[in-house]
């Protein structure tokens, strides 16, 4: 029953997610540059804050609340990848994470699609996230009058505009990967973490699976001292690796709930500024061209993969759990003797609580959550157009 430790990172079949995701953000001088636009942004938000406060005028709201709505998620997302990109790897080494081996077929095909589908899944999206950053350094001049920090380079250093623009609009590559990478982090830590209970799922067929033909064989086992012991040991392997791989589980889900939580409120924010952005080009008959258009796909299509990704790997902990847990009440209690039955009883009523990941008791990151988030957005959608054909009539 000794099953062999994988050396995470070194043998993570996850690399290239978590090269984009975690790995990158340990670099010295992406620490730094990440740090230098984290305080340059919250300086333009509490200067844009003090001007929407005290000089508040409607049309300078509308132009500049855009990027005013983004920039929360932005600093959010790059404060982040300093604070708890540790945390993930962390939980890697505490679970101690098997080698994906001797695994059974279904298992193993559950497996290897996870994997696969991850890592196209991690390509495609950091090569749109990177794509839309680029372009994003190339304003377009409508761009640029929306671009609160361009008005504020371009109104107090108008001899450097150029320089200190181009500087300014060189971080959206580092910005377009740290907005998807705390995501991109979830959905690689509860990869592994599914990974683990498909290996564990596995040695449950093989430890735990009893022959049994008629009820002769029944009674033979419950006399049988030897398949009893053997039993017991077996068992209180796998409610062992079980257990640890919930703990584990439970830990860092309290670690992140205040992330969580920031980045649900931040990430509606950054769909309103995104709303408003487009909304707002409608209705001042903005010119659209190829250069805006792809803006628009990029973004789209590593927004939206990053949240539908994120929401799947939430639900398919949920599911899987479920599966552990019918799995481990369809076994043949009925030929264990006493003491097992008692373990046996007591480990089925822990796996019965429905283990999810959770944000607060009624929040939990599943489908339910992104179809109300979904809602949501749409509900502002119709709001903000309602508004504007109000406005034009």
């Amino acid at each position: 029953m000794d099953f062999e430790l994988s050396s995470w990172p070194k043998d993570d079949n996850l690399w290239i997610l978590r090269l984009l995701c975690i790995d990158f953000f340990q670099l010295k001088l992406i620490k730094v540059m990440v740090v230098l636009y984290i305080i340059f942004n919250v300086l333009l938000l509490l200067i844009q804050t003090y001007l929407f406060l005290s000089v508040f005028e409607i049309d300078f709201f509308a132009i500049y609340s855009p990027y005013y709505f983004a920039i929360f998620y932005i600093i959010l997302s790059l404060g982040q990848t300093l604070l708890a990109t540790h945390l993930n790897g962390d939980a890697l080494r505490s679970v101690q994470l098997w080698k994906v081996q001797n695994v059974d077929e279904e298992n193993a095909k559950q497996i290897k699609l996870e994997i696969r589908i991850t890592t196209i899944y991690a390509i495609v999206n950091a090569v749109f996230a990177l794509f839309a950053g680029v372009l994003y350094m190339l304003p377009s001049e409508n761009v640029k009058k929306m671009c609160f920090p361009l008005v504020i380079i371009q109104k107090y250093a108008p001899y450097w505009k150029d320089e200190l623009s181009l500087l300014y609009m060189a971080g959206y590559i580092l910005i377009a990967l740290a907005m998807v990478a705390n995501c991109n982090q979830a959905i690689y830590t509860t990869c592994h973490f599914r990974i683990q209970i498909y290996l564990v799922k596995s040695a449950m067929k093989e430890l735990l699976h009893v022959k049994i033909r008629n009820s002769k064989d029944v009674c033979k086992l419950l006399r049988t001292k030897e398949f009893q012991e053997d039993f017991k040991v077996k068992m209180a392997f796998v409610i062992k690796r079980i257990s640890g791989i919930i703990k584990e589980g439970i830990k860092l889900n309290k670690q992140m709930n205040i992330y969580v939580m920031l980045f649900a409120v931040c990430a509606c924010l950054l769909a309103m500024g995104v709303m408003l952005f487009f909304l707002l080009a409608m209705k001042l008959d903005f010119e659209f061209g190829l250069k805006e258009y792809l803006q628009i796909v990029t973004t789209a299509v590593a927004g939206l993969s990053t949240f539908a990704t994120v929401i799947i790997s939430g639900q398919k902990v949920e599911d899987i759990m479920e599966e552990v847990r019918y799995m481990w009440a369809s076994l043949p209690w009925y030929v264990h003797n006493y003491e097992n039955s008692q373990v046996y009883i007591i480990f089925l009523g822990i796996l019965t609580k429905s283990y999810k990941i959770h944000f607060t008791e009624e929040i939990s990151l599943n489908y339910r959550l992104g179809v109300a988030i979904a809602r949501t957005l749409f509900s502002t959608l119709f709001a903000f157009l309602q508004l504007i054909n109000l406005d034009r009539s």
